[in-house]
């Protein structure tokens, strides 16, 4: 193709110089038509802003609001994260995902000393104890345990942060219920949620009114629950009011995990556990509240169909892409082409003559 490319466009010198403009200009219309095709596509895939009025001014958050599958954002995380947007995507709801980390939120972020280096030797302190006793179990029974993921122990500054984002932090415009958001993302409610705190409370009974809030952490894997909680502690107890308003309610925080059964069950302990401990530590004591605010801990098998049509799409996407790079290249060389033998003809027309 560019052998061809550069045989026309000498050709074209040789015998014209003037349509060395028309074989530019005729790939410049091209080029130009692709990539409106292109912002024209990027523009229709993008999720939709927010309609709600009023809603932009509570926290600084970014907003989108998404009532079906095909308007979710093409940037998710992972195939795990897109799957379980996907399968609750219909009922309809606005996500503050983005926080633009300006001065006031860094000045937040820095006195509340949670990027700190002794902070997170606390919570690493905390985080092994509570999964201590699972730790000698494995010893005693001579298997590998899972890897349960710490924090980073060092300092780092505010100033180094651009944004900071939520997986899964929702509003509603009317009442709803736990239950009804993750209908298609919890199989068996029974063996599949954890509810620490608020005793007493089914899963069947968090209700979510309008215009509260979820918000929930994704992680595929649980050996990384104990990360994800430190992120949904930065949102709940330091940057709420940044993120979506002082004065907005949280109706339920959690995590959705995936992984086998097994590694599930171990995260719950170690986590039931982690809570009963961190009440002794005076630095953890407000890291999340699950007496005032349900915790909930989901595990959601991954779907595989979802990953194969994911990547399906994916596949499409690149070989259109790759096709329309191919036309826009098969009209220069024509039109090129043209041009081209135009100028033959002339001249053999010439000496005919």
């Amino acid at each position: 193709m560019l052998a061809t490319r550069g045989l026309v466009l000498a050709l074209v010198l040789v015998f014209s110089p003037e349509h060395v403009c028309s074989y530019f200009q005729s790939f410049s219309t091209c080029y130009h038509r692709q990539s409106l095709q292109l912002r024209s596509h990027r523009r229709q895939t993008s999720p939709q802003m927010l309609a709600r009025p009023g809603i932009m001014r509570q926290g600084k958050a970014d907003c989108q609001y998404i009532d079906s599958p095909a308007k979710l954002p093409g940037n998710m995380q992972s195939y795990f994260e897109g799957s379980i947007f996907s399968r609750c995507a219909s009922i309809g709801f606005h996500r503050r995902e983005k926080l633009p980390a300006d001065e006031e939120t860094r000045s937040k972020v820095e006195e509340s000393g949670i990027l700190t280096q002794e902070f997170a030797e606390r919570f690493n302190q905390v985080v092994f104890a509570a999964c201590e006793e699972y730790y000698k179990e494995c010893a005693t029974r001579q298997i590998d345990p899972l890897t349960i993921s710490r924090m980073e122990a060092k300092d780092i500054d505010p100033a180094t942060v651009s944004e900071y984002q939520a997986d899964m932090c929702l509003t509603f415009d009317k009442d709803t219920d736990l239950q009804t958001i993750f209908k298609d993302v919890v199989v068996n409610p029974a063996q599949d949620v954890r509810i620490f705190g608020k005793h007493g409370v089914s899963y069947g009974d968090l209700q979510v009114m309008k215009e509260e809030y979820i918000c929930f952490e994704i992680t595929e894997a649980p050996g990384k629950i104990f990360e994800k909680l430190f992120q949904v502690n930065r949102l709940y107890n330091v940057l709420k009011g940044e993120m979506i308003g002082e004065d907005s309610k949280i109706a339920a925080i959690g995590l959705l995990t995936n992984g086998n059964r097994e590694d599930f069950e171990v995260v719950c302990g170690c986590l039931s556990r982690f809570f009963s401990l961190a009440s002794d530590h005076h630095e953890l004591t407000s890291f999340v509240d699950p007496g005032s605010i349900p915790f909930v801990l989901i595990y959601t098998p991954y779907r595989n169909i979802y990953g194969a049509v994911q990547d399906l799409k994916e596949d499409m996407d690149r070989r259109f892409n790759e096709l329309q790079s191919d036309v826009s290249e098969l009209k220069s060389d024509v039109s090129a082409l043209n041009v081209t033998m135009g100028l033959v003809l002339e001249l053999l027309n010439k000496k005919l003559t």
